[in-house]
């Protein structure tokens, strides 16, 4: 995890669907309220790389290949930023 800015960090990892495993870089926005911390951010990640949609489906002309992948996360224990 590498701070970007005030709240703002890129988390690196590993992200293995379907057996399929690539290093991915995420931006996440931290903010934090009473004793929340809310991890929010969004990526695009490639469908058929990670083995998502196989035959008719695979065709990316008709399901796109881009995914963008949005989340939001209520933490609870995580200390002042």
């Amino acid at each position: 995890m590498k701070a970007t800015g005030a709240g703002k960090y890129e988390v690196a990892g590993r992200l293995t669907i379907k057996g399929t495993a690539q290093n991915v870089v995420v931006p996440v926005t931290l903010a934090q309220a009473g004793g929340t911390t809310t991890a929010t951010g969004a990526f695009v990640l490639k469908r058929t790389a990670f083995r998502i949609g196989d035959g008719d489906w695979k065709d990316t002309s008709m399901v796109a290949d881009d995914v963008q992948v949005r989340f939001k996360l209520a933490l609870t224990g995580v200390g002042a930023l």
